[in-house]
């Protein structure tokens, strides 16, 4: 197979407009990837920031007003958020500055082709930065979701014999003596002088 080179048509002012445009496209690549990553990093640090600020989550005292096992579910939600939070603001900082070192000098290929290898790995990670903050935005909602619809924490109810009876309840307080049981019946007041046995148990039969 034989192949026949020749050279091409004369080029005119079009073609030399749109390898210009072309060029300075390409110039401009990475400057434009870096600004887009900086506004995509004050937008979504901002939505998270409100987030955060305007949920129920308190720390540890709003968990463990939760019942188990939905405590735990709080927790590991919090965690994921956390760690997913923290790796897709890494990445949006990488979008936004570059890494954290010296950019290799590829001496075969021209600064406009090494620039375009960047842009191209600035806006991976900005992709990556926006799933991870969305991500841990979802997290956040989840563990917030868990605090307010699942089951409280029951309070531990006391089971105490007294002469001819048995009453069960939850501690309503205690006054020179005399605890107050807050039972389904009411709350009932109990001379703890009379009581003949004590026992903390979960629930009441």
């Amino acid at each position: 197979m034989t192949v026949r080179l020749a050279a091409g048509g004369p080029a005119d002012d079009a073609v030399g407009v749109s390898a210009r445009q072309r060029h300075n496209t390409l110039r401009t690549e990475l400057p434009r990837v870096r600004a887009a990553a900086l506004a995509w990093r004050n937008g979504v640090t901002g939505l998270l920031a409100a987030l955060v600020g305007f949920s129920v989550i308190r720390g540890r005292a709003e968990i463990d007003k939760v019942a188990t096992p939905w405590d735990l579910v709080a927790g590991l939600l919090l965690l994921g958020a956390l760690i997913v939070g923290a790796a897709g603001a890494l990445w949006a900082l990488r979008a936004c500055h570059g890494p954290t070192g010296l950019t290799p000098v590829d001496s075969t290929t021209s600064s406009v082709t090494q620039d375009h290898v960047i842009a191209e790995a600035a806006l991976l990670d900005l992709r990556r930065g926006i799933a991870g903050t969305l991500l841990c935005g979802a997290f956040l909602v989840g563990a917030i979701a868990v605090t307010w619809y699942a089951p409280a924490r029951s309070d531990p109810s006391l089971r105490l014999q007294i002469p001819g009876a048995v009453v069960c309840g939850t501690d309503a307080g205690m006054d020179h003596g005399t605890l107050t049981l807050k039972t389904d019946a009411g709350p009932v007041l109990v001379n703890l002088d009379q009581a003949l046995t004590i026992q903390a148990v979960e629930t009441c039969p």
